[in-house]
Parts: C-alpha cells; structure tokens; sequence
C-alpha cells in the first residue's frame, strides 16, 4: 500500500464537503509534506508548516495520473490554499 493510499483512509485526515465534492487535508511528517484528497483523486505537496508556506512547484499531479495541466494544477493550488487557510493556519503562503 503506496503512502497516499493509507492516507485516503486516514482517520486523522481532517474531512469536509464543498458542493458535492469530499476533500481531506493533513500535515505529514515533521510538517514538510502536505496530503490533500479531493474525492477519488490526492496528492502530497510540498509544505513548511513552521512558516505556513506551500510550494506550488511541488504540485505535479494527482497520484498515479499524467502531469497536470497548467489550468488543473492552478485550480488544485486554489483549493489546496482555502483548505490550508480554513482548516490549518489562516496565514499561508503559497511560493510560486
């Protein structure tokens, strides 16, 4: 079972629901990688949790899938960024 894997089914993995979709966020490790599930589909990202940064460089794409698209992966940091706001630290960064 790959890492992602056993994090789509985390209990730790904070839940929620925005119209119709389901998405799950959580700080992993020692706070330099992030999960971030939007239903079937997630990812681990870059992070610096002590400084509430992301690194949208990290963002490629959803695991097991071809590269994102520029628009995709745009999208993806949009919803990664209002998560991390609302369920982690207000005050997030996003390095592009």
């Amino acid at each position: 079972m790959s890492l992602i894997e056993k994090w789509k089914n985390d209990d730790s993995v904070t839940r929620f629901s925005i119209e119709n979709n389901s998405y799950g966020i959580r700080i992993i490790g020692r706070g330099d990688n992030l999960f971030f599930q939007e239903n079937g589909n997630a990812l681990i990202c870059e992070i610096d949790a002590v400084n509430a940064v992301i690194f949208a460089a990290s963002i490629k794409n959803w695991s097991g899938l071809k590269r994102m698209s520029a628009e995709e992966k745009e999208r993806v940091l949009t919803l990664i960024e209002a998560s991390y706001k609302t369920h982690i630290n207000n005050d997030v960064t996003v390095l592009r």
